[in-house]
């Protein structure tokens, strides 16, 4: 068998290169008015009062699994293929990350008849993410 799973395909063009330019010169990587802008619009477009942005999907992942108060004892359902911050941010809460099949080579999205074989009395919360 012979496949290849890309893991990206960035297509940045001179707008976002100049987005993260202005960024740079006003010198707020983090907080900024930029950041606040973003929280407030994504905020709007997904109809909540608030959104907190994250330096990254693993930070975004481990905040998500405190907040449901996942921790030692408790078992979280990933998919097997996928990167290993998703597994990781299960770890940082003292939870256990059990690995659940993808679909196929066709869908290598998590298979929902693996996750129902996972599901026992410590499971508190399935992730389910894109592979990529």
């Amino acid at each position: 068998m012979k496949w290849l799973v890309p893991l990206a395909d960035l297509d940045f063009d001179e707008k976002e290169i100049e987005t993260v330019t202005d960024v740079l010169r006003s010198k707020w990587l983090t907080m900024g008015q930029v950041t606040q802008s973003f929280e407030c619009r994504f905020a709007d477009y997904v109809g909540v009062k608030h959104a907190v942005a994250v330096a990254n999907c693993t930070a975004a992942l481990h905040l998500a699994n405190a907040v449901l108060d996942i921790g030692p004892g408790a078992e979280v359902i990933l998919p097997s293929l996928s990167f290993v911050a998703t597994a990781n941010a299960v770890l940082y809460t003292g939870a256990t990350p059990t690995f659940a099949d993808i679909t196929s080579l066709e869908n290598l999205n998590i298979s929902p008849r693996a996750i129902e074989r996972h599901i026992n009395q410590r499971t508190r919360a399935v992730t389910v993410m894109h592979y990529g």
